[in-house]
């Protein structure tokens, strides 16, 4: 008994297959049926190049499943591993015009590359232009600075030497005054001196003529 059940096992075993995808050959439609001959009900009919998921087989039938979810047997004759050749074709025109349009897209984006390649050139060029104009200007400025430092050393030494000449103008001045004063002096002194000594004599002639008077 145990050998019975093992042998029926080993049967099912290797008549179900796994789940595979399958297409209907090149030919008339083909129906599916719910059992495995031409007495049984037919649940379906495939079209050619429709695509369905062998479910397991047996001899010259297979069970499969349409992509529309139905369920029944067809014979392995009409079904193949490989798409039929116009699914192939459709499918390569199809990949085909998918390529062309991102070759399109890629022509587009190499176009829009190059424009901006074109700009950034550009605005590398005016940068370098701008950047060359302001060490130009910095340099003038350094130039300028340096003349300007060397203006304001030698306006600060000329100050500094307005400076002791106003101070040595105003010794002098000084100075000058001193002496002035001090020749009026000598000049008032020198005129005072004159002035009594003319009195002097003017009186002493006086008195010497008054004296002669009284003698005669």
């Amino acid at each position: 008994m145990l050998i019975v059940s093992l042998s029926c096992m080993l049967l099912v075993f290797s008549t179900v297959a796994a789940a595979q995808t399958r297409y209907i050959q090149p030919t008339a439609e083909i129906p599916m049926r719910s059992g495995q001959g031409r007495d049984y009900k037919i649940l379906a009919i495939v079209a050619n190049g429709d695509a369905v998921t062998m479910l397991e087989e047996d001899e010259a039938w297979a069970k499969v499943v349409t992509e529309d979810g139905i369920e029944g047997w067809i014979l392995k004759r009409y079904l193949s591993r490989e798409k039929p050749l116009d699914s192939l074709v459709a499918t390569l025109k199809e990949e085909n015009s998918e390529l062309l349009g991102q070759i399109e897209s890629l022509r587009e984006q190499n176009e829009e590359l190059q424009t901006s390649n074109t700009a950034l050139k550009e605005t590398v060029a005016n940068n370098r232009e701008q950047l060359d104009s302001a060490a130009a200007k910095y340099d003038r400025l350094i130039n300028e600075t340096a003349d300007v430092v060397g203006i304001k050393t030698n306006l600060t030494e000329s100050r500094k030497e307005i400076t002791r000449l106003q101070q040595q103008i105003g010794s002098v001045t000084a100075e000058n005054k001193r002496l002035k004063a001090s020749r009026n002096i000598k000049w008032f002194l020198a005129g005072g001196g004159t002035f009594i000594a003319g009195c002097t004599i003017g009186a002493m002639a006086r008195k010497s003529k008054k004296h002669k008077s009284s003698l005669y």
